[in-house]
C-alpha cells in the first residue's frame, strides 16, 4: 500500500509540474509581440495567406469588406515590431509602437497601436475596443 501511496505522489507532483509548466509560463506580452512579430515579417514578404493568419477573424473580415487588405499590409510591413511597449487590458494585449528615423535630408516618426487578441488560442491583431 506504501508502494502504491508513493508512486501516486511521485506522478501527481509530475503531473501538477507538467501542467504548471504550461499555464505558468505564458506571458501574453511576450507572445502577443511575438505573434505580431511573425505578422509583420509575412506583411514584409508579401505573404498575404500567412499573415492573414495573425489577424483576428472580425478585423480581417473588415478589412477585406473595406477593400484596404493590401494596403493594411504593405503599411505594416515597414513597422518595426520591436519598438513596441505592451500594456494589458483585460484579454487584450495593446502594443503601441513608435519609431523614429533620421535620413540625410530629414526625420520622421511613425506611430501605431496593435490591439492583439486571443482568439482560437493564437494572440492575432484585432480591431480597437469600442467606446461605450
Amino acid at each position: 500500500m506504501k508502494k502504491h501511496v508513493a508512486v501516486l505522489g511521485v506522478v501527481l507532483a509530475f503531473f501538477f509540474f507538467a501542467v504548471c509548466q504550461n499555464v505558468c509560463a505564458e506571458d501574453p506580452v511576450k507572445d502577443a509581440k511575438a505573434a505580431y512579430a511573425k505578422f509583420v515579417k509575412a506583411a514584409k514578404a508579401n505573404k498575404t495567406a500567412e499573415a492573414k493568419k495573425y489577424i483576428a477573424k472580425d478585423a480581417l473580415k473588415e478589412l477585406e469588406k473595406d477593400g484596404v487588405l493590401d494596403m493594411f499590409l504593405a503599411v505594416q510591413g515597414d513597422i518595426n515590431p520591436n519598438a513596441s511597449k505592451a500594456e494589458v487590458k483585460g484579454n487584450r494585449v495593446i502594443l503601441k509602437i513608435e519609431e523614429k528615423q533620421t535620413t540625410k535630408d530629414s526625420s520622421y516618426s511613425t506611430s501605431f497601436t496593435a490591439y492583439m487578441v486571443k482568439e482560437d488560442g493564437q494572440w492575432k491583431l484585432g480591431k480597437p475596443e469600442e467606446k461605450k
